[in-house]
């Protein structure tokens, strides 16, 4: 026998905002596990068998402490604390009879070892190494932490590598976060990733997920041929890579902040412009499909969970306008906005004939921008600097990361050292930052 809620407790419910409505059904929904892997996880899950284990999707991050003295001891107990909150960090991934299941632990405790690193260079050789360890996804952990002493008592290394299967870049900014957390400080919000799966499989079978599929089918219809190669693509590859870095003054990410801001555009959309530039340069056409990251938070109480929520969507840029810097960048614009509107579905489940023979259907090229670092962060009152550690991996046939900050501009093109040349991607950082300069100029007037 069942009773009608009262008045008052039917009231306090319709006042709660989405945001606490979904925590609410969270809780009362309690701690089922996770039935099934995401879209996402079965699609890092494939790749890493695929490629027999190989860190293609792999976290792997060097995180330089100077000017403090850090207390790696405090250090040490603030991961493992953050392991204990977040369930996603205590699973690992059982396989039978073909089907994979998470299995979420009441203890793992994260591989945690001490070190010495005298320089950048030593600290990024380590974490290199521990990426290129072979992970256990049946047994765990899949969070590998060293925290080093450096050359001065006042620098310190924490070296961060975990498979993607259970984190993503803002799952690192929130262990970061949760390492400078002052010791008296009441225990964060947080969602189990389980939740957030079942919150994701229910929405995509909804009214919204449906229209979300029919908007990326329409974007992807009749995709343009893949970028072209130095070797013709032959399906999956080893995956082996390199990077080519290049570096642009911070008066060439000013003036493409201005072209932005005169369009009623971020400076992602302006970045973006000039991507499709270089890459139409370099392909010889202005139809380009490009991945791009989104932090996969969209979901009522997402931004709590750890986990593998990053989703990689498609943006089709081919309508150039009248080809100036401006048109190109509200194109960007625009289809920004419009993909946001849609970007909680897995990237995963977008039906395209398969465009690229390789772990994704889809993408041969995918754009990283990242302007996190113009904002500074301490820890232990200790600067903060994180280095994304060359892997010597590539998770694409092409990626071009962007990294704007007070003092410069630094990024990359990591390539797929089977189907590349270093000159012809050296060309490409060539058009891409002489591109950026064009645009820059242009906002500048």
């Amino acid at each position: 026998m069942t009773s009608s809620p009262s008045a008052a407790l039917t009231a306090r419910l319709a006042a709660l905002t989405p945001q606490q409505r979904a925590l609410l059904r969270a809780k009362v929904l309690g701690t089922r596990p996770q039935e099934r892997l995401t879209p996402g996880q079965l699609r890092l899950w494939e790749t890493h068998h695929a490629i027999g284990g190989r860190p293609a999707d792999v976290v792997c991050q060097a995180v330089r402490l100077t000017g403090a003295t850090a207390d790696l001891d405090r250090l040490a107990a603030r991961v493992e604390g953050f392991v204990r909150d977040h369930e996603a960090l205590r699973t690992t991934f059982e396989e039978t009879g073909g089907e994979v299941r998470p299995v979420v632990h009441e203890a793992l405790p994260p591989r945690l070892t001490r070190s010495h690193c005298a320089t950048a260079e030593e600290a990024e050789a380590r974490a290199r190494e521990l990426a290129h360890e072979p992970f256990d996804l049946a047994n765990g952990p899949l969070l590998r932490v060293v925290l080093a002493t450096g050359a001065t008592v006042q620098e310190a290394w924490l070296l961060v590598v975990v498979h993607n299967l259970v984190f993503d870049a803002w799952s690192f900014e929130m262990l970061l976060d949760a390492l400078d957390g002052a010791a008296d400080a009441p225990a964060p919000s947080v969602v189990p990733f389980s939740r957030w799966a079942r919150e994701q499989a229910a929405w995509v079978a909804g009214d919204a997920g449906r229209a979300a599929a029919a908007y990326w089918a329409a974007v992807v219809d009749a995709p343009p041929p893949p970028l072209p190669t130095d070797r013709p693509r032959s399906g999956t590859t080893a995956r082996n890579g390199h990077r080519v870095a290049f570096s642009l003054p911070s008066d060439v990410a000013t003036g493409i902040a201005a072209l932005a801001k005169r369009e009623a555009a971020s400076a992602y959309a302006g970045w973006l412009a000039v991507a499709w530039a270089a890459l139409e340069g370099f392909g010889g056409r202005a139809d380009v499909v490009l991945g791009t990251f989104t932090a996969g938070r969209d979901l009522p109480g997402a931004e709590a969970a750890v986990g593998y929520l990053l989703n990689v969507l498609p943006v089709r840029l081919r309508d150039p306008g009248d080809g100036s810097w401006a048109a190109r960048v509200r194109a960007a614009r625009t289809l920004s906005r419009e993909g946001l509107r849609h970007a909680a579905y897995p990237g995963e489940l977008i039906r395209v004939p398969r465009r690229v023979p390789a772990e994704h259907p889809l993408f041969d090229a995918v754009f990283v921008f990242d302007n996190l670092g113009e904002t500074t962060r301490t820890l232990q009152g200790a600067a903060v600097s994180t280095s994304d550690v060359d892997k010597g991996i590539a998770r694409y046939d092409l990626t071009l990361a962007v990294y704007p900050r007070a003092d410069g501009v630094t990024g990359w093109l990591e390539y797929d050292t089977e189907l590349y040349e270093e000159a012809t991607v050296r060309r490409l950082a060539e058009l891409f930052t002489a591109a950026a300069g064009e645009a820059s100029r242009e906002g500048r007037r």
